[in-house]
């Protein structure tokens, strides 16, 4: 089996850069599922899974490809990304899906998922073209590393049925292309995506009409769109430089989730410093502590709430709060909206 069927091959950038990991968790719990032996997965990707399951964790490109490479041969389905993807359209979205369903319209929510890719994806650049009546986004591997075929299987599909989840009245697809070679399952693009498809172009992408970038967001809430985008932003910032003061701080209350006060005078002990330190250096990052607190709380709140995992009165004491009200008040100043109306509108947009 070709590793990629790749239009770059011999890439060894892939081996210094990384990828979030929540499809690689997808793709492991699928895997598990299937029979396959959760420590032969810790190999592969040369870590814990219990490290794949915090909402920052990020995994090695090398390793990642590595693993859906095996994925493909243990389960004897070359189209495993394609199916993959269209069965968990709305799963492992991330910090990044979030904002682009918060955002005010279709053509904002795109451009926000160009400029915060990166955190997707290191080797992969989107790029967001309007060309008369066709908009196109745009997924080029960056020169140097690998192409892989299965993420970009993966990346495409998800897009595509996302976008038709969020357009209630669908979104009709000029085309789809690809940059690697026709693969032995042509029919499976053809199920998946119901237009025409390219393979062996310049870049892969999705072709549609340019009106839909006008399309008003159904739920977007100024409020979470403001706390998501500040948080995203830290991340994208210390992104291959190095963490910052801030992203430290936040693995540290990460862990601490539970605990009521969450301390600062803690969390500056443990990065070596005073509290008055701490301050001075997450001031001159543009940012409070507590904004950092909140956005830890706000970050896990959303994701469990939207995957119904916890109750929200198992959240309210998993977060640290004594009391249902007390958490509820926290929510609405965080998102702008109670948990209850978050959930009932997430329902009602699945």
């Amino acid at each position: 089996m070709p590793p990629s069927d790749s239009p770059q091959q011999n890439a060894p950038k892939t081996a210094f850069y990384s990828a979030q990991a929540h499809t690689c968790k997808i793709l492991c719990d699928y895997l598990i599922r299937k029979g396959y032996e959760a420590s032969k997965l810790s190999d592969v990707l040369d870590l814990k899974l219990d490290d794949l399951d915090t909402e920052e964790a990020r995994v090695n490109l090398d390793r990642y490809y590595a693993l859906w490479r095996e994925a493909v041969e243990y389960t004897g389905k070359p189209d495993l990304a394609l199916r993959l993807a269209a069965r968990n359209v709305m799963e492992g979205m991330g910090l990044v899906g979030h904002v682009f369903f918060n955002c005010k319209t279709l053509k904002q929510a795109l451009e926000h998922y160009q400029r915060y890719y990166q955190l997707v994806n290191q080797s992969i650049e989107i790029n967001i073209l309007e060309r008369g009546d066709e908009a196109d986004i745009q997924y080029s591997v960056k020169d140097g590393f690998e192409y892989c075929r299965y993420e970009m299987e993966y990346s495409l599909t998800i897009a595509a049925h996302r976008a038709k989840r969020l357009l209630q009245s669908g979104l009709d697809m000029r085309y789809v292309a690809f940059a690697h070679a026709e693969p032995d399952y042509p029919e499976e693009y053809e199920k998946m995506f119901r237009c025409p498809i390219k393979f062996g172009q310049s870049h892969s992408e999705i072709a549609f009409d340019a009106h839909y970038l006008a399309y008003k967001m159904p739920r977007n809430s100024p409020s979470l769109y403001k706390v998501l985008t500040a948080h995203l932003d830290r991340l994208l910032s210390s992104l291959g430089k190095g963490a910052s003061v801030a992203s430290k701080v936040e693995a540290i209350v990460s862990k601490k989730i539970s605990d009521a006060e969450l301390d600062a005078d803690y969390v500056a002990s443990r990065l070596n410093m005073s509290r008055n330190t701490l301050y001075r250096k997450l001031k001159k990052e543009g940012v409070a502590y507590q904004d950092i607190v909140d956005g830890v709380r706000a970050d896990y709140a959303i994701q469990h709430l939207k995957s119904g995992e916890y109750s929200i009165t198992e959240l309210t004491f998993i977060l640290g709060f004594s009391e249902v009200s007390a958490f509820s008040r926290a929510f609405k100043r965080w998102t702008g909206q109670t948990p209850n109306s978050y959930v009932k509108g997430d329902a009602s947009q699945g």
